[in-house]
């Protein structure tokens, strides 16, 4: 039988280490950032600022989204430009602007924001393309998924296992001042706006709550649990799990 598991993970859990790990055991394909790579290649952005952007979209509303957004409503430019139109005096205004700011020729100017047009609507319909990406991978099996609202997207795919692993507010902060070299100040930021932007992403895109415990069939609190421990529970219940229910 296929294995497919989704891993949510708080900052400074050790749940990217832990799901690596099980990866490797269990011989599964890993995807965490290459969703994102999948996901500009199928749209024909395979480049490294295509994914950037993506990564970005996923800091909802973020700044990037409503630029993108508000560039959406100016419509394109017409074959006659017409200065009687005031759709074209502000998209002519908009043009010269990055003209003086790029440094750059009028038809260079066009040709950018036709571009930046393309990737706002890749970015419009980045959560459909982010599904399907997934549904395709989970489909073909053996496959672990962290992050990326996975838990959602197979919420209703019978034999997917899907687990949570998180840990104390001061233990995460301890291991995020050793990982990278921060003091507790800035440890603490990053956790409080990456739990932020974690539980609204899954909230602006899939309607649910990070914290209800109902979407995972195993939570693990690695306060005291160490990551060897957190691996060999999971394949244990990934085995169980493949077994029917009497």
């Amino acid at each position: 039988m296929k294995t497919v598991l989704t891993i949510s993970r708080q900052l400074g859990s050790q749940g990217s280490y832990i799901a690596a790990a099980i990866a490797q055991k269990l011989n599964l394909r890993y995807l965490d950032r290459e969703i994102l790579h999948r996901v500009a290649e199928m749209a024909g952005y395979p480049d490294a600022e295509m994914v950037a952007q993506l990564e970005e979209r996923e800091r909802v509303p973020g700044l990037l989204g409503r630029i993108l957004a508000t560039l959406e409503t100016i419509p394109p430019v017409p074959a006659v430009p017409s200065a009687t139109l005031r759709e074209g005096y502000i998209y002519d205004e908009f043009v010269a602007m990055l003209m003086q700011r790029e440094n750059i020729d009028r038809e260079q100017a066009l040709l950018q924001l036709a571009t930046q047009r393309q990737r706002a609507e890749l970015a419009s319909g980045y959560p459909d393309l982010v599904r399907q990406v997934i549904l395709e991978y989970a489909q073909a099996g053996d496959v672990i998924i962290v992050g990326r609202g996975g838990q959602a997207i197979l919420r209703d795919m019978s034999g997917v296992l899907h687990v949570k692993v998180i840990g104390s507010e001061e233990m995460r902060t301890r291991r995020l001042m050793q990982r990278m070299g921060v003091d507790e100040k800035e440890a603490l930021r990053q956790i409080h706006q990456s739990d932020r932007e974690r539980a609204r992403y899954l909230k602006h895109f899939h309607g649910l709550n990070w914290q209800d415990p109902c979407l995972y069939d195993l939570v693990l609190n690695t306060d005291r649990l160490a990551v060897d421990v957190a691996v060999h529970l999971v394949i244990e219940a990934t085995q169980r799990a493949a077994q029917p229910i009497l």
